[in-house]
């Protein structure tokens, strides 16, 4: 499990979040109102929920890299 070092967030911005196509709420890719810059390109912040509890995480080169908990606050 690999996480991301938050040194490397240039910029964060909250936003409108996309529709979620989960009629329960509940998935692996919940999309949320968090962006986060990295290296010049903006990434998304999604949440793994499968429970009453969530994970964050985003998509970079095809991979997950997750957020420690109290990160994104």
């Amino acid at each position: 499990m690999t996480y991301l070092d938050m040194s490397q967030v240039e910029a964060r911005q909250m936003t409108n979040a996309p529709p979620n196509r989960s009629r329960t709420g509940y998935g692996s890719k919940l999309p949320t109102h968090h962006m986060l810059k990295i290296a010049k390109r903006w990434h998304r912040v999604y949440c793994v929920c499968w429970s009453n509890a969530g994970t964050y995480y985003i998509r970079k080169g095809g991979k997950r890299i997750y957020i420690a908990t109290g990160d994104l606050g």
